[in-house]
């Protein structure tokens, strides 16, 4: 179970690098080696349902080249929306 977690976690990070590049041509990043670290000690969230969108939100702020997302709590159901559209929006292949 943990394993496909990863592999399905893996696919995501890949997707939303490809996004990023699609977007910005000059994202250079490389996942070898890639290890999390924490953005943040403070606490963002206060709800007990958000917290992979938080962690979404976080993996965003990276790929832009940012060490810490911007966004408030309250925009986190916008979020979730915005990345439903841009997932459904990858060509499968």
């Amino acid at each position: 179970m943990i394993l496909i977690a990863l592999q399905d976690i893996t696919k995501l990070v890949c997707r939303l690098l490809m996004i990023a590049r699609q977007r910005e041509k000059e994202v250079h990043i490389n996942l070898d080696g890639w290890v999390a670290r924490p953005l943040t000690v403070k606490s963002l969230q206060t709800n007990g349902y958000d917290c992979g969108i938080w962690i979404l939100a976080a993996m965003i702020a990276v790929l832009r080249g940012r060490h810490i997302t911007r966004l408030q709590e309250d925009e986190m159901s916008d979020l979730r929306h915005y990345l439903r559209a841009r997932v459904l929006s990858i060509p499968v292949f």
